[in-house]
């Protein structure tokens, strides 16, 4: 799919992207060698494609195959899209590592009866699906990265019980995939060995490594945000030696009543009632600050996930309303989009 050596550059949409949206994004693309475009966006919700160099994505790779000792005698299984730095990325460590590569659509059951795999990438919703149905792990597998959205202590737990060997990782697109993964012995968040990473003013989390991106385009132009070097991400964390600890995005801390919450630690909680289908909407308030709502899809029982998600928060993180919709909008690997979640609702809102 990619020649990893050539100067040629690749814009890698969503073939599912609605057509004016893609011609506005291929017009913002600037000649770059070398390099690959992927669209992302941030807690705005406006879509902008990032420039990520071959050089930086063959250096997350190479970092990855390290932590994972992964060499040509490992069989990769790709069920992410090859449109984002999850699916792309497993072709950049199988052509640095030898290893083969087995590309599939997602069917938890056909996953689970693959016995010639030995490392994959999933996302929560599709361990979700594994656990759920009660499927234990091929036993060839030895390692699967899992990303992209949030992944419960309970999931976690349940998934090991079942035998699959699942490693929490935190990433973005901005760092070419992984920034920090774990281990099969601790679910802690180990930085891989490209990173650096520190802690700047408000706990923002700030990283340097070779795999960071070239810069952003959007229709006002290409932009570096890197600084000296170094990359200010949207989340808030703490770093302990070589131990990353994520708190949540710095969009994401509200205060209700004085009280400081943070919405993705309630994702977290409604992900494990509900997988996919709720999210929780921080609704301004004049006496309160926020109040939480829950949006729920249509095909779930509502009432019994605002009662078991009210019994697991404080208080004053209780759902003062559900909104019944029939989709949660989320990006191709499950990541919610607050923005756009927040847009649909505006009519019920105000």
């Amino acid at each position: 799919m990619i020649d990893w050596t050539s100067d040629a550059s690749h814009v890698l949409l969503n073939p599912r992207m609605p057509d004016a949206e893609r011609r506005a994004l291929e017009s913002f693309v600037v000649s770059l060698p070398a390099h690959v475009w992927l669209a992302t966006s941030g807690t705005s919700g406006a879509l902008k494609l990032t420039a990520l160099s071959k050089r930086a994505l063959l250096a997350s790779a190479a970092a990855v195959n390290r932590h994972l000792e992964s060499d040509a005698r490992d069989v990769w299984c790709c069920v992410l899209p090859t449109f984002h730095v999850g699916g792309l990325g497993i072709y950049a460590r199988a052509y640095l590592s030898g290893a083969r590569v087995i590309a599939a659509t997602w069917d938890a059951g056909a996953f689970a009866s693959m016995d010639e795999i030995t490392l994959a990438s999933l996302v929560p919703a599709q361990v979700r699906d594994l656990v759920e149905a009660g499927l234990r792990a091929p036993r060839g597998l030895r390692a699967i990265v899992v990303g992209g959205g949030a992944f419960s202590d309970d999931l976690y737990d349940g998934a090991r019980e079942l035998g699959w060997p699942v490693l929490p990782s935190y990433g973005m697109t901005e760092c070419c995939s992984q920034v920090a993964t774990a281990t099969l012995a601790s679910p802690e968040l180990v930085l891989l060995r490209h990173v650096e990473a520190r802690v700047e003013a408000g706990g923002r989390l700030a990283l340097r490594s070779e795999s960071l991106l070239t810069g952003y385009a959007t229709e006002a132009g290409f932009t570096d945000p890197k600084r000296d070097g170094w990359f200010l991400t949207e989340d808030r964390g703490s770093v302990d030696g070589c131990v990353l600890h994520i708190a949540g995005r710095a969009g994401e801390f509200i205060k209700i009543g004085g009280e400081s919450v943070d919405l993705s630690r309630l994702d977290r909680i409604v992900a494990g009632l509900a997988g996919d289908g709720a999210a929780v909407v921080a609704v301004p308030d004049a006496r309160l600050g926020f109040v939480i709502h829950l949006a729920v899809e249509t095909r779930l029982d509502w009432a019994a996930i605002v009662r078991d998600y009210d019994a697991r928060v404080h208080p004053f993180e209780r759902a003062r309303r559900v909104h019944q919709v029939a989709e949660i909008p989320r990006t191709p690997l499950g990541k919610l989009k607050r923005a756009a979640l927040v847009a649909m609702l505006r009519e019920s809102l105000e």
